[in-house]
């Protein structure tokens, strides 16, 4: 008898409760969104982030408020987001700089990429380019490998940061083509192009939205893509994959996660949504003008992934001498 008591009371318990999550579930939102962005209002980031805030907006029919959270090398943001409320309402969009280059240069790290976020679903990606001035009598990558390993340590190779997606791609160049060039790490990408177009430097590695108006100006001459296809905004330029390295396969991702513990029918509900938006002619469209590549994915097995790209990104941190400041 008392078992049966129990097991009625259990039962109970369980309709009552599973109908309250269902319910809050259902209803969801019932109040404004908040979307957390690590980087400054202005940037490439920040702008597609905005699209994004503002399509889950319009179909979610809730505001969505984007918080610019700098700094920390986009760690004071992710940590932020980690610590929130799993309930849906806190959105955390970054980069793979977030999520694995900086497990790969720090010892301590704020979060843990696998652990405290559930991911939404990945937005886009941005192509990184090997670039030099429109003057440079080396003209091609080829070239650019025979003089290097000629001439060892005298060629340079800046990045917009150390320990950033462009210093990881030149190092990952370097090692692959078995070449020693001097890294010049600089403070952004603008100091970096003027040093560049002023000859002060020979090569460079940058985002296609940095380099665009450059090349409409022919005052840089890119050489290649590090990502596996060819980037739509540079039909003409080759992979370097092409060019006889098809292990060098790099991109900057963008991804929206959530909190850890997240209910699955809210985050299933926001990956329908993300995905429909990045697949909007429109949101295609704004995206081209700041170099972005929309494409949806949603990830089956996250820690997994990011895992997997964690240690490749250690070995070239280890292989590149890649350390934080």
């Amino acid at each position: 008898m008392i078992r049966m008591f129990l097991t009625a009371a259990l039962a109970s318990a369980c309709v009552v409760g599973c109908a309250s999550i269902a319910t809050a579930q259902g209803s969801y939102p019932e109040k404004p969104l908040q979307l957390i962005v690590p980087f400054p209002p202005g940037g490439a980031s920040d702008v597609v982030g905005r699209i994004i805030a503002g399509e889950l907006e319009t179909r979610l029919g809730k505001p969505v408020i984007v918080l610019n959270r700098p700094g920390g090398g986009t760690t004071i943001a992710a940590r932020e987001a980690a610590n929130a409320a799993p309930d849906g309402y806190t959105l955390f969009a970054s980069s793979n700089s977030t999520f694995t280059l900086q497990h790969a240069v720090k010892e301590n790290v704020p979060y843990d990429s696998a652990k405290d976020f559930e991911p939404i679903g990945q937005t886009g990606t941005l192509t990184m380019v090997l670039v030099t001035h429109r003057d440079n009598p080396i003209k091609d990558v080829a070239a650019l490998v025979a003089a290097a390993k000629a001439n060892p340590d005298k060629l340079s190779l800046a990045s917009f940061g150390v320990a950033t997606i462009s210093h990881f791609a030149g190092e990952h160049f370097k090692s692959t083509a078995a070449i020693k060039m001097v890294h010049l790490p600089y403070k952004g990408s603008a100091p970096a192009m003027n040093d560049l177009m002023g000859k002060h430097i020979e090569y460079h590695v940058d985002t296609v939205i940095a380099i665009r108006p450059l090349l409409e100006s022919g005052t840089v001459r890119p050489l290649a893509v590090f990502s596996a296809k060819r980037s739509p905004f540079l039909p003409d330029v080759p992979t370097l994959a092409e060019l006889g390295y098809p292990n060098i396969d790099l991109v900057s991702w963008g991804t929206v996660v959530a909190p850890k513990g997240i209910p699955p029918a809210i985050r299933d509900r926001l990956a329908s949504v993300l995905e429909e938006a990045i697949a909007s002619p429109s949101v295609i469209e704004r995206f081209k003008k700041v170099g972005y590549e929309a494409g949806f994915k949603r990830y089956s097995d996250w820690p997994g992934f990011i895992a997997k790209e964690t240690a490749e990104m250690k070995e070239l941190a280890r292989k590149g001498g890649i350390k934080e400041e």
